[in-house]
């Protein structure tokens, strides 16, 4: 195959006063015309500068070894001046990068954002760039396109940010596509989409890909090569075929043990009583949003279910099915447009401001980005110690520190963290600062907004340890946000399914993986990209899930009557 891309002993130093800090030592890699070539590793490992150091999009205090060379399309990308990098950048090598959120531009709306780079590359005219815009947002599965096209990046979901990320890196078709955990934020079958979707659009028009990700099943659905990357070197390449099948390094082991099976993953304890009243009770909840011209998004339209003190209701569904809001307008972060939200017998819809401030020490929120959760411009012992201050739980300034560290402490961080800001932490690091936010207050009950989306494998499963370790101790009941439904049947007691903000089926963790009843259930089931222990077990499962996924999803919805019993409801 003629090669497209070809990166030399590549090494990336990041200066920072008189020290020096190696993030990427001796990259050896070769890209072909039409391939899909896998970069996987831990958060921390150097994919991700790797892939940017080929955009030159590194900070100024990074600089390539002398030896380095990026050959693309015949030039070598690190001789070549910023002007001229310009003319590459969105047109031969696009990039979809990992937070949608802090890559789009959020006082620009998200049409012009996707013109910007047509009109810059292709030179069309404003109304011509329009219409190759819509396409394009059309072609990544984008509803209602013109409506869309005027909104601002606040007022889409994560999911579907990351759709129009990838709209925008496909904008002018570029010759290579560098995708930085592109699904990671995607519930199941909107990743399955995406992942279809990219793989159409590499057979039509023969695009090479870098797809970087922590997630086997998607290698294995993907790549025709991996490299797998640790402490900023390659420690092992070859075909997917043969890292999965003959794993030689030992880190290479260790990732495809972290893989979540969904055939083994089990919750391990369970101290939910159901015979005592349940903890919180919801009733018909319903959050519709004016979009103003008579038009209104039912989110929750009739949503009703219990939790039970300790226990963990999972609630999975696709981005937009109303799973987060949900969760928010039960914490009244969102005001209800109709039913009762009651928490120990208390209908939080009808408490005033003061009073609703009140209840928050009882009930908390970890949100699904720690990055964009966490205030930048203060340290962490201000971030947590700022809870203490609102509800007045510190007898003094020493006595809040002191509740700093035994809060990080409890959450595996070391006590020196509470002096540094948020950008010095991992991604998993500020997940864990944002449970220590949340159990600053002392809470009986917390809603997990999606807390492990943007995290790799091995993380996920220490912070879900974590989430497990703190309610037994701490006696917290939770309801778990998640589209990763393997960890969601590792933490829960219970899983709801939500779908065009209804819950179409609720039942036991391990009732409701074994024998899903509703069709939507099973299309979630099978969209899960979890590789088997070979490759062609692999394969050939998600050739089998390809055929599953035609599931029609106007069927009758299933709505819990007792922990064993279901009955149909007339359709939605």
């Amino acid at each position: 195959m003629e090669k497209l891309l070809d990166v030399q002993k590549l090494s990336i130093i990041f200066e920072q006063g008189d020290s020096s800090n190696e993030v990427a030592t001796d990259i050896h890699f070769e890209v072909s015309k039409g391939e899909t070539l896998g970069i996987v590793g831990e958060s921390g490992s150097g994919k991700s500068v790797t892939a940017r150091s080929i955009m030159r999009l590194l900070p100024p205090n990074a600089q390539n070894n002398e030896n380095s060379k990026i050959v693309f399309m015949g030039k070598d990308l690190t001789q070549l001046s910023e002007k001229e990098m310009r003319k590459i950048r969105g047109k031969d090598i696009g990039m979809i990068f990992q937070d949608p959120m802090t890559s789009l531009n959020p006082t620009m709306r998200i049409g012009d954002q996707i013109t910007e780079s047509i009109q810059f590359h292709q030179k069309l005219r404003k109304k011509a760039a329009k219409e190759e815009a819509l396409n394009i947002m059309e072609l990544v599965g984008i509803k209602d396109i013109e409506f869309r096209y005027k909104q601002y990046p606040h007022e889409f979901s994560g999911g579907m940010r990351q759709r129009m990320m990838i709209a925008i890196a496909l904008a002018c078709n570029p010759a290579l596509l560098i995708a930085d955990e592109p699904t990671t934020a995607l519930d199941v079958t909107i990743q399955a989409q995406i992942l279809d979707l990219l793989k159409d659009i590499q057979k039509k028009f023969g695009t090479s890909i870098i797809l970087i990700t922590h997630d086997f099943g998607v290698v294995a659905n993907m790549c025709d090569r991996v490299i797998v990357m640790k402490d900023g070197e390659i420690v092992e390449s070859g075909t997917t075929k043969n890292i999965f099948d003959h794993p030689k390094h030992t880190y290479t082991k260790k990732l495809l043990e972290a893989v979540p099976n969904l055939q083994n993953e089990q919750k391990a304890f369970s101290n939910v009583n159901r015979s005592k009243k349940p903890l919180l009770s919801i009733r018909n909840l319903q959050k519709h949003f004016d979009l103003g011209k008579g038009s209104v998004l039912k989110a929750v339209d009739g949503v009703s279910f219990d939790i039970y003190e300790k226990e963990t209701l999972g609630l999975v569904g696709e981005s937009g099915s109303g799973k987060s809001t949900t969760g928010r307008t039960i914490l009244r972060l969102h005001e209800a447009t109709s039913g009762e939200v009651l928490y120990e017998g208390f209908n939080l819809n009808n408490l005033t401001a003061s009073e609703m401030k009140d209840m928050r020490k009882h009930m908390q929120i970890i949100f699904q980005d720690p990055y964009a959760s966490l205030d930048p411009r203060m340290k962490v012992v201000d971030i947590i110690g700022e809870a203490l201050d609102v509800h007045k739980l510190a007898e003094n300034k020493q006595d809040r520190f002191n509740k700093v560290i035994d809060l990080l402490e409890l959450v595996g961080l070391d006590p020196s963290f509470a002096m540094r800001y948020p950008h010095e932490f991992s991604g998993g690091q500020r997940q864990r600062i944002g449970i220590a936010r949340a159990l600053a207050v002392n809470p009986k009950f917390i809603v997990c907004d999606e807390p492990l989306s943007s995290l790799d494998a091995s993380i996920q499963s220490q912070i879900v340890e974590l989430l497990e370790d703190l309610q037994k101790k701490l006696g917290l009941t939770y309801m778990f946000i998640a589209h990763d439904l393997s960890m969601v049947k590792r933490i829960s007691d219970r899983v709801a399914v939500m779908y065009n903000g209804n819950i179409v089926e609720l039942a036991k963790s391990e009732e409701l993986f074994a024998n899903p009843l509703h069709p939507y259930t099973k299309k979630l089931l099978s969209a899960i990209p979890v590789p088997d222990p070979t490759y062609e077990a692999t394969r050939k499962k998600q050739k089998s899930d390809e055929e599953t996924l035609s599931f029609d999803l106007s069927a009758s919805v299933f709505q819990e009557v007792s922990p064993e019993h279901w009955v149909a409801l007339p359709k939605v």
